[in-house]
C-alpha cells in the first residue's frame, strides 16, 4: 500500500490548502468521474491506530501532482496523530462498473380473534416497513448526488474558489466507521465517489464522499441477502463541520 512519510504528509497537506484558491490548479488534479479506492488492509491500519471512537478522518491532499484521501488516525480528542508514515489512495478512474445494492425486509404480522366459542371472527394483517438505524444511503439517492457531483462539481469548486478564496472547500472528511468497517470478510475494495448534497443546516450544497463496498462476483450474491446495503454516506466535510460539533 502507498505510503506518505511525515514530511511528504504535510508537504501534500498543504500543496492541497494552497490550491484551493487557485481554481486552474484544482481543475489539474480533480476529474468528476474520478473516485479514490480504499483496500481492506488500509481501513485495517486506520482502524488499529486511531483512537477516536465514532470517526474516521481522511484528509485532502495532493501529491505527485495527484489528489490523494490520505488516511490520517486520530487521537480521542480529535487530533491528528504523528506517525512515521501515512497511508493513502489516489483519485483515479474507476476500474469496473460499481453496483449498488440495497435489500429492505418487510415483516408481514398477521392478527386473528378468536371469539369464546373459538371461532375465528376477524383477521387482519400489518405490513412493517424496514426501520433502519445504520447510516445507509439508498441508491438512487447516492446516483442522484453522484451525478449532481459529475454535472455541477467543477462549477462548485470555480464558485467557492474564485468567490471564496477557496476557504470554505474541504481540507479533510470525517466519515463514521461504520460506513468503512463493513463486513471487512467479504469485502475486496472500499470506492469513494464525490457527492454534492443539500445541507438543510448551511443552507447550501455541500460535498460528500459516498462509500461503495466491494465484493468479488462469486460472494456478492450470498452478501446481498445479509446485509442491508453496500452504501454508505453519511460523510461529514471539513470545513464547515469541526470534529468537536460532529461528536456532540
Amino acid at each position: 500500500m502507498p505510503t506518505l512519510i511525515t514530511r511528504e504528509y504535510t508537504s501534500a497537506i498543504e500543496n492541497w490548502n494552497q490550491a484551493k484558491s487557485n481554481y486552474s490548479e484544482i481543475q489539474s488534479v480533480i476529474s468528476p468521474e474520478n473516485v479514490f479506492t480504499l483496500y481492506p488492509g488500509q481501513v485495517e491500519w486506520l482502524d488499529a491506530q486511531n483512537d477516536a471512537e465514532a470517526y474516521f478522518c481522511l484528509e485532502i491532499g495532493i501529491f505527485n501532482n495527484q489528489l490523494i484521501l490520505i488516511c490520517s488516525p486520530r487521537t480521542s480528542t480529535g487530533d491528528m496523530k504523528i506517525l512515521p508514515s501515512y497511508e493513502y489512495t489516489t483519485l483515479a478512474p474507476l476500474q469496473s462498473d460499481l453496483k449498488l445494492t440495497q435489500t429492505k425486509t418487510y415483516t408481514l404480522t398477521s392478527h386473528y380473534t378468536l371469539s369464546v366459542d373459538l371461532t375465528k371472527s376477524k383477521n387482519d394483517s400489518d405490513v412493517n416497513f424496514p426501520i433502519m438505524n445504520q447510516p445507509v444511503t439508498g441508491q438512487q439517492i447516492a446516483v442522484d448526488e453522484i451525478e449532481s457531483w459529475r454535472e455541477n462539481g467543477m462549477d462548485w469548486l470555480s464558485l467557492e474558489s474564485n468567490e471564496f478564496n477557496g476557504e470554505r472547500i474541504f481540507q479533510n472528511f470525517f466519515v463514521p466507521k461504520q460506513d468503512l468497517l463493513q463486513n471487512p470478510e467479504d469485502t475486496t475494495s472500499i470506492v469513494g465517489v464525490f457527492g454534492l448534497k443539500y445541507s438543510p443546516v448551511y443552507q447550501r450544497l455541500l460535498p460528500t464522499i459516498i462509500f461503495i463496498s466491494c465484493f468479488d462476483d462469486a460472494s456478492a450474491a450470498d452478501i446481498a441477502t445479509r446485509i442491508p446495503s453496500n452504501t454508505y454516506d453519511w460523510t461529514r466535510p471539513s470545513p464547515p463541520y469541526r470534529y468537536s460539533i460532529i461528536i456532540q
